[in-house]
């Protein structure tokens, strides 16, 4: 396919920066073309999904299958011998990793690791593609986690998770493609531009399901998860992706999530949920860490885009070391401002914005150690060959939120 947006008489100008109803029209002009950046359902998960239900084959076929392709092959090993998994020594085999994560939870990596390379790829607009991913994966495995307690099959939820707004990154693809052909007026500010994304993501997100022939109910959950609560036949998983929805929504948004809060989280059903929402959120960063690539080298955003100087809204100076980890490589950073929902770095490279961090802030009473949001990187306005970043905590257990409060009051 060529994914090329065609160019209409009434539309050879730019689209205006603001004009909402222009923009809209052309998203909908390239959904209806039907010639869009959909990547291909990853064939080896469905392979790999096969084989291990038949309970006739072994780990070690599941280990071949996987090992026919190489760059599985080493996310697969990467993946059972992160801390999610490890359990003693390194595992070195595939048959050790299979046998350590699991067949089950294998064709879950496989899933993601295969569509997590077109997800991951450099764009204008990456930064909301990535943080559509991320918040995926979250879904995916709150999905997964509270499906045993509304009787529904833990595969099914997670992949519904995972999926139900793969939407957006296609429609954030298709935007790309548009700015590319020099459609979009590059005055367009990143919320806008994320705006449009969230009005068209269902339509989007319907068309990807049925491209890839996914189950009928998770077809419905791509289309139809932001109707009313129990408004299909069969609408437990739709329920439950509605609900890993604003629990992820909550996540995103603030560096810690308490156990009040989800009181509030009216789509969770009893305490019972609430708990188990509350034990995963401590091992969520670790979780979808393993399920991410990391990345050999980051590199700028190539921004065309109006976009935020800062995320901090009352911020005040600070002044105390950062070590981040950016794919294979830690690096050394010095806070310059800290605010309640996140703190500014310069440093020696940019770090992937949309995405997941490790920082270790070098604050008193000790270190404290958290993941964290990628929320703005951009070259230092003082200092040349430096780069301004912007990160937010992301899902604090309880005594790392006491230290962040702490180092936020004392900067």
């Amino acid at each position: 396919m060529s994914h090329e947006i065609e160019h209409s008489p009434e539309t050879s100008e730019p689209i205006a920066a603001g004009d909402r109803d222009a923009l809209g029209r052309a998203m909908q002009k390239a959904l209806a073309s039907r010639d869009l950046p959909i990547p291909p359902y990853p064939s080896i998960a469905l392979r790999i999904q096969r084989a291990a239900a038949q309970a006739e084959v072994g780990l070690s076929e599941v280990a071949e299958l996987i090992g026919s392709d190489a760059v599985l092959a080493a996310d697969v090993l990467r993946c059972a011998n992160s801390p999610v998994y490890m359990r003693g020594e390194r595992v070195a085999t595939l048959t050790q990793a299979v046998t350590r994560v699991g067949a089950r939870q294998i064709v879950r990596l496989v899933l993601a690791s295969g569509l997590a390379t077109d997800v991951q790829v450099a764009g204008p607009l990456s930064p909301l593609r990535r943080s559509a991913w991320l918040e995926g994966l979250s879904s995916a495995a709150i999905c997964e986690a509270l499906a045993p307690e509304r009787k529904l099959d833990p595969e099914q939820a997670f992949l519904a998770g995972l999926l139900h707004d793969f939407g957006k990154v296609v429609a954030v693809s298709t935007l790309e493609i548009m700015h590319g052909q020099r459609r979009l007026d590059p005055r367009w500010s990143l919320d806008d531009l994320a705006f449009e994304v969230e009005l068209q993501h269902l339509h989007f997100g319907a068309l990807v399901a049925q491209r890839w022939r996914l189950p009928e109910l998770v077809c419905q959950a791509m289309a139809e998860h932001h109707g009313s609560p129990g408004q299909t036949a069969q609408g437990g998983l739709i329920d439950l992706v509605r609900a890993s929805d604003e629990v992820v929504s909550l996540l995103t948004h603030r560096p810690f999530i308490s156990a009040a809060t989800l009181v509030r989280v009216r789509t969770l059903q009893g305490s019972r949920e609430r708990e188990l929402v509350g034990r995963l959120l401590a091992k969520l960063p670790e979780m979808i860490s393993s399920l991410e690539k990391p990345e050999r080298k980051i590199t700028p955003s190539p921004f065309a885009v109006a976009r935020p100087r800062t995320t901090l809204s009352v911020a005040r100076p600070a002044r105390f070391g950062v070590t981040l980890r950016l794919g294979f490589d830690v690096r050394q950073y010095v806070a310059t401002e800290i605010a309640t929902e996140g703190v500014a770095l310069e440093g020696p490279e940019p770090l992937q914005e949309g995405g997941l961090v490790e920082a270790t802030l070098q604050g008193p009473p000790e270190p404290l150690r958290v993941w964290a949001l990628g929320k703005i990187s951009d070259p230092s306005p003082k200092q040349h060959g430096r780069f301004r970043v912007e990160i937010q905590p992301f899902a604090l257990t309880n005594n790392e939120q006491v230290f962040w409060d702490h180092l936020v009051r004392t900067s």
